[in-house]
């Protein structure tokens, strides 16, 4: 018989042998909780309420631990829960880092307009920053678009392997063509000006076609020299 066949003839033995150590354990906790209330003393009378507030409280939600104990596998130990979980890998690309250095001046999400009754729906960051500073990639990823608009000036987006798009835009100049492959940290752009005179950096980030709210991505422990 091969490996496979012998590994896959144990499973039952495995399942068998973890049930048998939780019911122990679980039977010697439970011993050991009558054997406290069976007292009667200061500190039982305590451990009795306690333990009766968090089972019957409204107020304690038992919900989460059972789903992280679901979704852990708590009810196996470390050594049979290695042979049958599924290690998902170190999404490290998620981990932006800010193209420019400055101040953010506007966040993401509903903003107020000076002289404009209604909110308006700002879809990126803008980051206050010196005209020409160098605008860096965030992500490892290639250019899909290399643009001007009257909503976002000179624009570059990024497509990247995680499935999120960057844009940079109110850039002053865009050093990369449609195409190239771009490494995290690489200058493809310049900070442009805005209306204020000052230079400034709007940048977004996508999911597909849903802007995100950028601070849900970057990383501030490492930022745009």
């Amino acid at each position: 018989m091969d490996n496979w066949g012998m590994n896959r003839s144990d499973t039952p033995g495995i399942f068998a042998r973890a049930i048998v150590r939780q019911l122990l354990a679980a039977t010697a906790i439970l011993a050991i909780c009558i054997g406290i209330l069976s007292f009667d003393g200061v500190f039982s009378r305590k451990f009795h309420m306690q333990a009766s507030h968090y089972l019957t409280s409204y107020d304690s939600d038992w919900g989460p631990a059972i789903e992280t104990m679901v979704a852990t596998g708590l009810w196996m130990d470390s050594i049979d829960k290695g042979a049958f979980e599924v290690v998902a890998p170190k999404d490290d690309d998620l981990y932006l880092t800010l193209p420019v250095s400055g101040t953010v001046i506007r966040e993401f999400g509903w903003i107020e307009i000076s002289g404009n009754p209604q909110k308006l729906f700002h879809s990126g960051i803008d980051i206050e920053t010196d005209v020409g500073t160098p605008v860096r990639s965030a992500l490892d990823g290639q250019v899909i678009n290399v643009d001007i608009n009257d909503a976002l000036g000179r624009f570059v987006e990024l497509e990247h392997r995680s499935g999120l798009i960057t844009v940079y835009a109110n850039c002053s100049e865009v050093l990369v063509q449609e195409g190239d492959v771009i490494t995290q940290g690489q200058i493809i752009a310049k900070a442009g000006i805005s209306v204020s005179d000052k230079g400034q950096l709007h940048f977004e980030i996508k999911e597909g076609d849903q802007p995100v709210d950028p601070f849900q991505y970057l990383n501030f422990l490492n930022e745009a020299p």
